[in-house]
């Protein structure tokens, strides 16, 4: 399933409604087909040893991850929280990245003696001492390649003064820690989120593979029977499905640098795998005139489920549509039901008439909203459907 339209969105909301699954306030709908289709694409894209690892930070209900280990698939963690709901949803402990850029003493020690085999990428220099000899786990060094990409602020992680990873300006010092220890295995970059272009990826994966190839090289030399064989290229890429297949584009470039390595690939991708899974529904409850060209209406989502939307200044857009109604419109404000005057969804957005009782349907919302759900106001979590 490739997207999820206005009316299988409807028939769904219906069917769920007979079956009484419904809330009458807000619900979240998962789909499992949805889903299918995007793991399916990773299986027929990508190389066939390389390890997907989906970020639990980006949809976290356990049932959505349940789903995704028993496709065989891997979790990437960016807490010990997450860890453990990795290891929960029955994901194998080689398939398990832990990413946390504040990896705690006891945290290390819980893989030591948890997480045999996972990939623990070590986010700086001053992290890797804190590590045993014999590290029970597969030991990676997130590198900052200092490559530059083109996406909001908040997602950039590739910028000099970035809390991610060691910079590539101090190259010398990483070239000595991975030549002179037999402790990593593995290297990781991820520069940024919500990337719409590919190409600085497949630079940091060309510049990273070739700094590996001297590591290893200078490795032999110094004795270490082991090499470096992984590289975890992250996630972060919006591949345009809809307008061309980018992600079909991104990988053959990817397998013409692959060619001449053995290297095994991770990858890390979280929105490009549940953004378009998932539609939420809310009631109106109220629509207030306070103008003649101010329409509030009032639903029962808002800050409290799309937090980037609200808080940050990504731009993001959730198509809406209204439940049983096309025709003339009228421009609304979307605001939610948070005791904070900045709960808008929209400002304004053109829909049909509204009326109290009418049910909106909101698109793409399977990433960073149910896992980032707010407390604000103590109100209960929104009811979560997954078919």
């Amino acid at each position: 399933m490739k997207e999820i339209s206005k009316a299988f969105a409807e028939k769904i909301l219906a069917e769920a409604k007979t079956k009484e699954l419904t809330s009458p306030k807000a619900n979240y709908f998962y789909l499992k087909k949805a889903l299918d289709y995007r793991l399916n694409l990773l299986v027929e894209h990508f190389p066939k040893n390389t390890l997907h690892a989906i970020a639990v930070k980006t949809n976290n209900h356990p049932k959505v991850l349940k789903h995704i280990a028993d496709r065989g698939f891997g979790l990437e963690a960016a807490s010990i929280e997450e860890v453990k709901l990795a290891q929960n949803a029955g994901v194998p402990t080689n398939k398990i990245v832990f990413d946390s850029p504040v990896k705690t003493r006891s945290e290390i020690d819980y893989c030591h003696n948890n997480l045999s085999g996972a990939l623990v990428n070590v986010n700086c220099l001053e992290e890797i001492k804190r590590y045993p000899k014999e590290f029970s786990c597969k030991l990676g060094l997130r590198i900052n390649p200092l490559i530059d990409v083109n996406t909001d602020k908040s997602l950039n992680v590739s910028k000099i003064n970035s809390k991610f990873g060691v910079p590539l300006n101090k190259r010398e010092e990483i070239f000595k820690v991975l030549t002179e220890s037999d402790q990593f295995t593995a290297v990781h970059f991820h520069i940024g989120s919500g990337i719409s272009d590919f190409k600085p990826n497949l630079k940091a994966y060309k510049l990273l593979t070739e700094f590996i190839e001297e590591i290893n090289e200078e490795r032999k030399k110094n004795g270490i029977s082991n090499s470096i064989d992984t590289l975890d290229i992250g996630g972060g890429i919006d591949f345009e499905m809809e307008k061309n297949n980018g992600l079909e584009d991104f990988t053959k470039k990817l397998s013409k640098l692959t060619k001449n390595n053995d290297i095994k690939i991770v990858t890390e991708f979280g929105k490009f795998i549940h953004e378009k899974n998932s539609f939420v529904s809310s009631s109106v409850e109220y629509v207030t005139k306070n103008t003649s060209d101010s329409h509030n209406a009032f639903i029962h989502v808002g800050a409290d489920l799309f937090l980037r939307k609200v808080y940050s200044s990504m731009k993001i857009e959730y198509p809406f549509a209204v439940v049983g109604k096309e025709g003339s419109k009228q421009n609304y404000r979307i605001v939610g039901p948070l005791c904070f005057a900045g709960d808008v969804l929209y400002e304004s957005i053109q829909l049909p008439i509204l009326n109290e009782g009418d049910e909106v349907i909101i698109f793409n919302t399977g990433a960073n909203t149910y896992s980032m759900w707010s407390r604000h106001c103590s109100r209960e979590n929104i009811n979560f459907i997954f078919l």
